[in-house]
């Protein structure tokens, strides 16, 4: 029994050892970009009046071993609840305020949502869980056009796999032509039930985990805007298995199919490049940073001067043709004295 002990550890290390190595690419193809953020609660961005609010959603990630006491507040179902009616102290609600502190323009606290789900390790919950976020902010938005008369702006932040529930969303928009189609009826005359859909204008992907078959989803008209934000550290993120669900039929029987899963070891970090899209490394201090530090106070903190960095860096980047690069963001805090 000892003789298979040491082998077994060895095999367990050197696998651990390895898992980082989706995450190294060659110097020469990263551009590698610092940002100094001198006050220890983060750069406040100045407030311009905008028309109407912006609606920001957070959707949290996979609850793998435990569900934390501020979940309970979801009771068990998918839902949005608004940021105000969490109590005082809750975990979402700190990460609200703090973001909606430090950019109150773009994530205005009084439009800010939670989204809660299962947070099950399985394909199938997080398609469930996209249909349900999907009726609720169509719900959302209906009573936004009856309060101001025009469509929300809506912004979402998903941590770790919120943002595969996300993107799981744009298998359920209707394509152009389907939608004007529902609207206008098979003789041109409207229709009572035409197929609701809308835009995000911003997704913010915290550590999601990149998977084949959502992937290529952040390229649909749903998405304008895509920010995927990651960690050479982050072992969670590229451990999260990918199950394929393979169909064999019958060669002398079609009707007789038989099913069987593949598991595609890893998940990855990097999406396909894309023009709307903007993906960094991100590092604090010179330390690359874990996984669950992506869904803390101190990284809201960060987040919306990281947004705004990005920002003038992916317009500087398609200007100077170098959006290919692999862009690497080095965070210095400066505590305050």
């Amino acid at each position: 029994m000892k003789k298979g002990i040491a082998p077994a550890l060895c095999t367990f290390f050197l696998f651990i050892s390895l898992i980082p190595l989706p995450g190294c690419i060659h110097r020469r193809h990263v551009d590698k970009q610092k940002l100094l953020i001198n006050k220890s609660n983060g750069e406040k961005i100045a407030v311009q009046n905008s028309e109407p609010p912006s609606v920001t959603i957070w959707v949290h990630g996979t609850l793998i071993f435990y569900t934390p006491i501020y979940h309970r507040i979801f009771e068990g179902k998918s839902c949005l609840l608004a940021i105000n009616t969490l109590p005082q102290g809750h975990h979402f609600r700190v990460l609200a305020e703090t973001i909606a502190q430090n950019d109150p323009e773009h994530f205005p606290l009084e439009e800010f949502y939670i989204f809660g789900w299962s947070g099950k390790l399985q394909n199938q919950e997080r398609e469930n869980a996209a249909k349900k976020l999907y009726q609720e902010i169509i719900i959302l938005q209906e009573q936004y056009k009856k309060k101001y008369g025009i469509a929300p702006t809506i912004r979402i932040i998903a941590h770790s796999h919120g943002g595969n529930v996300v993107l799981n969303m744009a298998r359920l928009r209707p394509s152009a032509a389907k939608a004007m189609e529902d609207r206008q009826g098979l003789h041109g005359q409207a229709k009572i039930d035409a197929t609701p859909y809308f835009s995000i204008k911003s997704l913010i992907l915290l550590a999601c985990p990149v998977q084949e078959k959502t992937m290529h989803l952040i390229c649909t008209p749903m998405f304008q805007r895509v920010y995927s934000l990651y960690s050479s550290f982050d072992i969670v993120q590229i451990i999260a298995p990918q199950f394929r669900r393979l169909r064999e039929i019958h060669e002398y029987n079609p009707k007789h199919r038989k099913y069987h899963y593949k598991i595609i070891p890893f998940s990855a970090r990097l999406f396909p490049i894309y023009s709307h899209l903007t993906q960094a490394k991100i590092k604090i201090n010179d330390y690359p940073i874990s996984h669950t530090r992506f869904s803390t106070k101190e990284f809201a903190t960060l987040l919306p001067t990281i947004l705004q960095k990005l920002d003038s860096w992916h317009d500087e980047s398609i200007a100077t043709n170098k959006i290919a690069k692999h862009k690497l963001l080095c965070i210095y805090k400066k505590q305050q004295d």
